[in-house]
């Protein structure tokens, strides 16, 4: 298995042999990239793009893949799952050897179908909606709501005891925030909390208004929310507003991306999400470290994104592309490779992956997608970082088994 180190060591190699250089020089290994670079999630995009392009100028430094180096073709699909499509077509057609992302649970429900009747690999280091990937050609590295709210939610009983009722709240109609609004309940459910009401609104509301007054009237211990970044802080700024001072919990959909800890202010200061990764220094991980010291500092440099840059789940893309170069020198592609031939090589390696560590430690499902333990997130505001809710000696390491919503 190929990390950052082993491609050293590759290069170094390489190097004591006549015509490495120019085995290098002779062409590129096209990876294509669906990020979402304009619109209202454009500062997600811009994090992971960052994060993708510096496993390329990693692994490249390293001595590339088979004496070539990689070539990242990104796209921009604003978002949209239509774009997405015609984006992942584009990619194939001008010779992307597997494809990183999209980046929502609904473009990665639609383009899944897509990458098996086109037979070209892609995998998604983001979405949350469960049972959307497709094998063989479309695996997601993320792991889906149905084993990280269940696992979060254990976890938010130690954190804030005592509840014992809960208000569910979000976007009807996006893909991953519906279905989580489902599992959110499931999660309660299963540590005996009951759900007094569900309330959920349309993708666009700006005024959270009525919704916080009837969360009041229930008058719950908790809210657990699903939608996207702009809505949640409406949200939250709202309950600032009404001075509903109880503890909020979101999926990961908060946490991942920069903007949202940068904006929600105050109004975070009961916010809770769910993820695996942070700023903060990991005791004896020196490969962990190392990426957020890395990463931190090249998006300082070369974004206009907020300050501090949160690290969150950039580490999944860039996993991502050191997993695809993994396969691909498996599988003996090399510039001269024909897409098509590359392709199945790609395949062929997802199929039989178990498991796959670099800065982060992977399990694959039989559903394709992996399973990294889920922790609750807490907001400091006053740093505008994430920082896990619980010392690594509190927090649940037992995998939760999937949920399955009848």
């Amino acid at each position: 298995m190929l990390t950052r180190r082993t491609f050293v060591s590759t290069a170094a190699a390489a190097a004591s042999f006549p015509g490495a250089a120019l085995a290098q020089a002779a062409g590129t290994i096209k990876v294509g990239g669906i990020f979402t670079l304009s619109g209202i999630l454009a500062s997600y995009g811009t994090l992971y793009r960052s994060a993708v392009q510096m496993a390329v100028d990693d692994v490249n430094a390293a001595g590339g893949v088979n004496g070539a180096k990689l070539e990242l073709l990104a796209e921009d699909d604003q978002a949209q799952p239509a774009q997405s499509v015609l984006l992942f077509r584009k990619l194939v057609n001008d010779g992307a050897t597997i494809v990183l992302g999209p980046m929502t649970g609904t473009s990665w429900e639609n383009v899944g179908p897509i990458a098996n009747a086109l037979k070209t690999p892609a995998v998604c280091w983001t979405a949350l909606k469960s049972g959307i990937s497709k094998p063989p050609y479309a695996l997601r590295i993320h792991p889906p709501n149905d084993t990280m709210l269940a696992e979060g939610m254990a976890e938010f009983t130690k954190i804030v005891p005592g509840i014992k009722k809960v208000v569910i709240v979000g976007d009807e109609r996006e893909a991953s925030t519906s279905e989580g609004m489902k599992l959110w309940a499931a999660a309660a459910k299963a540590q005996n909390i009951e759900v007094v009401e569900t309330i959920g609104f349309q993708t666009g509301t700006t005024d959270f208004s009525p919704i916080v007054i009837k969360i009041r009237g229930y008058n719950p211990d908790a809210v657990l929310f699903n939608s996207l970044g702009p809505a949640a802080l409406g949200l939250l700024k709202e309950m600032e507003t009404q001075a509903l001072n109880i503890p909020a919990i979101g999926d990961s959909t908060v946490w991942a991306g920069g903007s949202f800890i940068q904006a929600v202010g105050t109004a975070g200061k009961n916010l809770y999400t769910l993820g695996f990764s942070s700023n903060e220094n990991w005791p004896g991980n020196d490969k962990y470290n190392d990426y957020v010291q890395r990463f931190i500092k090249r998006t300082e440099e070369t974004t206009s994104l907020p300050k501090p840059i949160n690290v969150c789940n950039t580490s999944l893309a860039y996993d991502a592309l050191f997993l695809a170069a993994d396969l691909l020198q498996k599988g003996k592609v090399t510039a001269d490779t024909p897409a098509a031939t590359a392709r199945e090589a790609i395949k062929d390696g997802l199929a039989g992956l178990k498991d796959f560590k670099n800065v982060n430690s992977i399990t694959m499902r039989a559903s394709g997608d992996g399973h990294i333990q889920a922790h609750v997130m807490k907001a400091d505001v006053e740093a505008k970082i994430w920082r896990f809710a619980l010392a690594p000696d509190k927090r649940i390491n037992v995998a939760a088994a999937p949920v399955v919503l009848k």
